[in-house]
């Protein structure tokens, strides 16, 4: 019997795939239909917030050698472009790779510890019971029944396991569509290119390989169908109609339209069965934050199904994943509602707001507000109504500066993938507990914000979000706070 059946072997599947692993979760397995990766790259935008997870696990560089930085992310057809470098990111800028790349990576690292992912293979049914789901798996001509302790749903927005299993994925249909284009061009701009006006709006970016990224959203063609063919000569036309030029574009690799079709799952659990990413939650694709939300899912998942599996997740640990992720997925939504709103901007009142919104924008805080939550640090988190909560608990950890060679920052001591506490305040805190990991260290005042600064002990679930934070100074009492916040993670 599997433990854990994941289906899809797209960048959550995988993701989720190794951080079961990673954490003991037992025989993990995934399934994709497809029998060889697909060479599109449908995601190309890499957030800060996904480098930092991968900064985690010691992956980060492997993604940023083959990737392009971009330091600068749009909010809609917004004019003024959201500033990564204020978010206190360890590595602050977007990473445009492509979704191929990405894919390839990930199965690397979930093969080297201990996934299997098997291709050409498909999920069509399952029924659950009080201790196993039975899954029917389809292998060309021939299906075959596996038994699985847990199924996750990786597989997209028509996810078959979402259906077997009885979720409900409610919302709107396709109103309006843009379109994109993986092409050459003898005119490539030399940074991302963007451009809006009473036509609509038009993006380009590279995606690695001399291939650039284009995408438009023209309100002369808005209302056609996203099954209607796209052609180069549209691509063309449309480029000439918002950009003012067609940059010499050749050589497609990929032509497509997209729609704002939004749904989101009811429930993100239903007994042994989980869904996570797109088989979760869709919506239109506006800021590069489809994959990078399902990647947080993942990571979310990842540490508290494998407690469930290896008996050591107190009550109700597994299902604080709906309850946690649920909204972090609602606040893309809304934004993401908010961003079309911005790139189809046709009548006077809209184009009005799209400038106001810009100069917004303009205003450093409110740049760094919005460039945090693209960049996806400041997700929602259900409020930590604990009496004396440090205003740290429930955040998520991102760049925090240390004085130490060895870990200039909290990311090195958290590869292992186990909750961390973290001593700050020069005294040790004597918190027995098994597999918990331990290091002492000092802010560095220069490189961290103040809200640090008295800190003196912080415990760090293995999602990189803060469980617990304190500024007491007597070890025993931090002991006793910090082990009663460790019961609620893991026994």
């Amino acid at each position: 019997m599997l433990d854990v059946l994941i289906a899809g072997a797209g960048p959550v599947g995988l993701w989720l795939a190794a951080e079961l692993r990673l954490r003991g979760g037992g025989e993990v397995a995934v399934v994709e239909r497809r029998a060889a990766p697909d060479g599109r790259s449908r995601a190309v935008g890499m957030q800060a917030g996904t480098l930092d997870t991968f900064a985690t696990r010691g992956l980060a560089q492997r993604f940023i050698e083959r990737g392009t930085p971009v330091p600068t992310g749009h909010f809609g057809a917004a004019t003024t472009r959201l500033d990564f470098s204020t978010v206190g990111a360890v590595h602050p800028f977007m990473l445009a790779l492509g979704q191929s790349v990405t894919e390839q990576l990930l199965e690397e690292h979930a093969v080297a510890v201990g996934a299997r992912v098997l291709r050409g293979q498909e999920v069509v049914s399952l029924t659950q019971g009080p201790d196993a789901v039975e899954v029917v798996i389809r292998a060309g001509g021939t299906h075959r029944t596996v038994q699985a302790r847990w199924v996750v749903g990786c597989d997209g927005t028509r996810s078959a396991v979402r259906q077997a299993a009885g979720i409900d994925f409610p919302g709107q249909d396709s109103t309006l569509t843009g379109w994109l284009a993986d092409v050459e061009l003898d005119d490539p701009p030399t940074a991302p290119l963007a451009a809006t006006g009473p036509a609509g709006s038009f993006l380009a970016a590279p995606i690695g390989d001399g291939v650039q990224r284009l995408a438009g959203l023209s309100t002369a063609t808005m209302h056609r169908g996203t099954g209607e063919p796209l052609t180069l000569e549209e691509v063309r036309e449309q480029t000439r109609t918002l950009l003012g030029r067609d940059l010499g574009i050749r050589n497609p690799r990929w032509l497509s339209r997209y729609g704002n079709a939004t749904r989101q799952a009811t429930r993100y659990r239903a007994g042994r069965v989980l869904v996570a990413g797109d088989a979760a939650h869709m919506f239109f694709p506006a800021g590069g934050q489809g994959m990078n939300l399902g990647i947080q899912d993942a990571t979310n998942l990842g540490w508290k199904l494998a407690a469930t599996l290896q008996d050591r997740a107190p009550d109700g640990l597994l299902d604080s994943y709906d309850t946690e992720r649920r909204p972090a997925a609602r606040a893309v939504i809304d934004n993401t509602r908010a961003q079309l709103a911005l790139f189809a901007a046709a009548s006077p009142e809209q184009i009005a707001l799209r400038e106001v919104w810009s100069a917004a924008l303009a205003e450093p805080q409110t740049n760094r507000q919005w460039a945090r939550r693209i960049a996806g640090f400041d997700d929602p988190l259900p409020a930590d109504t604990t009496p004396g909560a440090h205003p740290l608990s429930g955040t998520r950890l991102a760049g925090l500066a240390l004085d130490a060679a060895d870990a200039p920052t909290a990311h090195p001591l958290m590869h292992h993938g186990r909750p961390l506490l973290l001593d700050l305040g020069g005294t040790r805190t004597p918190c027995p507990a098994e597999g918990l990991e331990k290091r002492a260290g000092a802010v560095n005042s220069e490189g961290a914000q103040a809200i640090w600064w008295d800190v003196t002990a912080v415990l760090i679930r293995p999602d990189a979000r803060i469980a617990w934070a304190s500024t007491d100074t007597d070890p025993q009492r931090r002991a006793a706070d910090c082990l009663t916040t460790l019961r609620t993670l893991c026994r």
